[in-house]
């Protein structure tokens, strides 16, 4: 049986954060390949200082490569695929990860790949290992697979979601060591999708439903961390997409943690209009706290309830600001996520949302601030459609993605995007709320590798224009932007 290797390709831009955290998509299939007795082996090329001599060493030992791929994660996965293409033309290439469930066929059409797995990919990853250890050569029956067979591209329906049952807990021994004692935080999953509408976002246009593991599974899951000694001392996230939906489940696993003092200072995501319900009580909330909840995930997307609405994100900005009021009552720490550069937003809208962002660490100096992002059009959704409309057109295969996307922070620049109008303050509006509407020791902690005097005399700038609300001419932020991404 040939061993396949699992490849986490380099982001574009490095952030020292890669360095303290693992790749949990390709660890949830490499224990899905283990637990069915298929050898695997991870490479992380964002995480390892060695992955060139480790992969070097394994390729000429292996049938089978997997590249997990996001979008800023593309030149690097080229740059990979052609070695191996080069050195080891007989290795299967496989490629899945979010690019390319949205691009699957620029990415089939690319000599650099043999298959696609497209959504979530353990089972079908392991029926195709299964068919090419058989030699069948018969793909079709396997449902998220992409494939060429005679010069034809076949894309095969798409596979049901899997239960959670069916996807064990990670197998913490096929992390490379260097990455396990660099680990800063824990994660773990609970449930996967989530069952709201949110136009934007990639659960909702994949219909990636939620799925639970029962509140019995998760505290097993809690003890076994617990019982690791290289995790002593670690904090724990819940790396669900949202871990609140059943509030039932989460007091089930909060009373557990309690009682059966598994309490260890964790982590995870949840909705600003969660705070609404009934259930959600002062009481609930203490608990949370008790058991170790330090911090919680909004995604709260935009200040403006025109924007709010047109992404269908069905909360309100009184919402959010009650969420964090009622979370800093109880020393829990909101974070909350924004976005910019939505088809039809005005700058009057963005400006509603620097204003919320303003009002947010006005409460407190602990809440935290994510983006603003620029958005992001993924194909399957309403707002895609009308980025097309504008005159956008996507970039037409991988080596056209790679060159489109080659130094920007995570995706496309706005400056590609005919519908934004003020692409300087879109661009750059990230920096300047990290840097300029924080304070100086949130600054200063920024993930992103840089001197901290460069950093500190950014910030002075970014505080200046933040406080004028003047972003025009940003070019400052392009020159650590050029800097920084060297």
């Amino acid at each position: 049986m040939k061993k396949i290797i699992l490849i986490n390709p380099a982001f574009n831009i490095v952030k020292s954060k890669y360095d303290t955290s693992l790749s949990v998509g390709l660890l949830c299939l490499a224990s899905y390949l283990y637990k069915r007795n298929f050898p695997v082996k991870i490479v992380d090329c964002a995480r390892q200082g060695n992955w060139q001599e480790t992969l070097d060493k394994e390729l000429s030992q292996t049938g089978y490569v997997g590249l997990s791929v996001m979008t800023s994660q593309v030149p690097s996965a080229i740059e990979i695929a052609k070695k191996i293409r080069k050195a080891y033309p007989k290795i299967k290439l496989i490629w899945g990860g979010p690019h390319v469930t949205f691009f699957p066929k620029e990415v089939l059409e690319s000599d650099l790949s043999d298959f696609i797995v497209l959504n979530e990919g353990e089972k079908t990853l392991w029926e195709l290992l299964q068919e090419l250890e058989k030699n069948s050569g018969d793909f079709s029956k396997i449902r998220g697979l992409g494939y060429k067979s005679s010069g034809k591209i076949f894309i095969n329906p798409p596979r049901e979601l899997l239960p959670m049952e069916e996807i064990p807990l990670p197998n913490w021994e096929l992390v490379p060591k260097e990455i396990l004692e660099r680990l800063e935080m824990v994660p773990t999953h609970t449930s996967r999708g989530c069952p709201h509408r949110c136009a934007f976002c990639i659960n909702a246009i994949t219909k990636n439903r939620w799925r639970m593991r029962s509140s019995e599974q998760v505290l097993s899951d809690i003890s076994i961390i617990e019982s690791k000694p290289f995790f002593t001392g670690k904090k724990l996230r819940f790396w669900d997409e949202n871990f609140f939906v059943d509030l039932r489940r989460v007091a089930e696993i909060v009373d557990g943690m309690i009682s059966k003092k598994l309490i260890v200072p964790w982590e995870t995501t949840i909705r600003a209009d969660y705070f609404s319900l009934p259930d959600l009580t002062d009481e609930f909330l203490a608990k949370l706290k008790k058991s170790g909840c330090y911090l919680l995930s909004f995604g709260a997307e935009s200040g403006s309830i025109k924007i709010l609405r047109k992404i269908d994100k069905d909360i309100t900005r009184e919402q959010i600001l009650n969420s964090a009021r009622r979370c800093l009552k109880y020393g829990i720490i909101p974070q909350y996520s924004f976005m910019v550069g939505l088809p039809g937003e005005s700058r009057e809208d963005m400006n509603q949302t620097i204003s919320l962002i303003d009002e947010l660490l006005k409460l407190d100096a602990r809440v935290q601030i994510l983006g603003p992002q620029a958005f992001r059009p993924y194909p399957g959704s309403p707002l895609y459609e009308e980025c097309l409309l504008s005159g956008w057109k996507a970039p037409a295969g991988l080596e056209d993605w790679s060159n489109a996307i080659l130094n920007e922070m995570s995706y496309l620049t706005p400056y590609q995007f005919p519908w934004v109008k003020d692409p300087d303050m879109v661009d750059s509006l990230e920096a300047y709320a990290r840097f300029g509407a924080q304070s100086f020791k949130s600054a200063l902690g920024s993930t992103v590798t840089s001197n901290k005097f460069l950093k500190f005399l950014f910030s002075l700038v970014c505080r200046l224009r933040w406080k004028l609300r003047f972003f025009k001419w940003p070019i400052e932020y392009k020159l650590a932007k050029k800097y920084v991404a060297k």
